[in-house]
């Protein structure tokens, strides 16, 4: 057992402890730095003595479309426990999120999906905004950001999406109609070009990363049906058919968040209260996505992690509690 706190391997066993349902948690002792943990320490279920199965069935359950409360009443637990629980899987969440293969070829859609936060505001004011990236094959979850719809709220969900997908070679970022996700790319993602590297006619000197090309999809209702690709490309760059340009896969995933996850339902008890627990929520909905639940387009028992390369089984949801992250899966 590796020490969470040094990563030392000089551990040794150092007696055991009993929770509710009888099961017993070995503990151990680090000779390098001198500090005790226990099997579950830098896990979700760390300090936890409710049974690993009561957790993991209040999870599924919120992973399906209960409520919080609903959840509570039928395992005969306090709401507020459930909350505890998904926001100590939450915040695993960058242990659960590994980057995307080197040299891999990926297509990343962006799109905004919205529901209600505490009172009923217009849109333009509302904080229930959540701005998702999936990469298209795969059905790969790579992020869900929630708040207020503005600059801030696009840079940060935009620079995280980006440090997930800038190590594979060619990038296909395709979004519907907001320009501030090419704004804020812009900044992270642009090379400058020598003067030996083209002709004077190509008139650019600040484009895109080679293999990356930012296109739009701006739909009937905002103007006429129309694909623009945003800002100069690198003169090395292929470009896809304008048939490509669409986020449909990320608004069917969108579709989905609405049917599992309470907090995006149409009804008016089910709506989130905060901010906070509405990204506590959808980072669940998310881990679970990736990881946890197959997806039916990509073949029989396949999950987006299986079908972009990172893992080669699905793993349960006991798992994704019980474990310190990506790295501590065996091979």
């Amino acid at each position: 057992m590796e020490c969470p706190h040094c990563q030392s391997q000089k551990t040794i066993k150092n007696g055991k402890h009993h929770h509710q349902d009888g099961k017993s948690i070995q503990n151990y002792l680090c000779k390098g730095c001198g500090k005790r943990f226990s099997e579950r320490t830098g896990t979700p279920m760390s300090r936890l003595r409710t049974p690993a199965n009561v957790v993991s069935f209040a999870l599924k359950m919120r992973s399906e479309g209960m409520g919080i409360r609903a959840s509570g009443r039928v395992l005969e637990k306090s709401h507020v426990s459930i909350m505890r629980w998904e926001q100590k899987l939450a915040t695993q969440s960058q242990q659960w999120s590994p980057p995307a293969p080197a040299g891999s070829d990926i297509t990343v859609e962006g799109d905004e999906v919205y529901t209600r936060v505490g009172e009923n505001l217009p849109p333009h004011s509302e904080k229930g905004w959540t701005v998702t990236f999936i990469e298209r094959k795969s059905r790969f979850w790579i992020e869900a950001r929630a708040g207020l719809k503005n600059t801030e709220l696009f840079a940060k969900a935009t620079k995280t999406a980006w440090q997930w997908a800038k190590a594979s070679q060619y990038i296909r970022w395709f979004t519907d109609g907001e320009r501030r996700y090419a704004q804020q790319l812009w900044q992270m993602a642009t090379v400058y070009l020598k003067s030996t590297e083209v002709s004077r006619e190509y008139g650019h000197r600040k484009v895109w990363r080679h293999g990356l090309e930012v296109a739009i999809k701006i739909k009937g209702s905002q103007g006429h049906p129309r694909v623009e690709w945003l800002k100069p490309e690198h003169p090395y760059t292929a470009i896809s058919d304008k048939s490509d340009v669409h986020a449909n896969h990320n608004e069917a995933n969108n579709s989905a968040l609405r049917r599992r996850c309470s907090a995006y339902r149409r009804r008016q008890n089910l709506y989130a209260k905060n901010t906070e627990g509405l990204q506590r929520t959808v980072t669940v909905q998310r881990l679970v996505h990736n990881w946890v639940r197959p997806h039916v387009g990509l073949g029989k028992n396949k999950t987006p992690v299986m079908a972009i390369g990172l893992y080669h089984r699905p793993i349960s949801m006991l798992e994704l509690l019980s474990l310190r992250g990506f790295s501590s899966l065996t091979p």
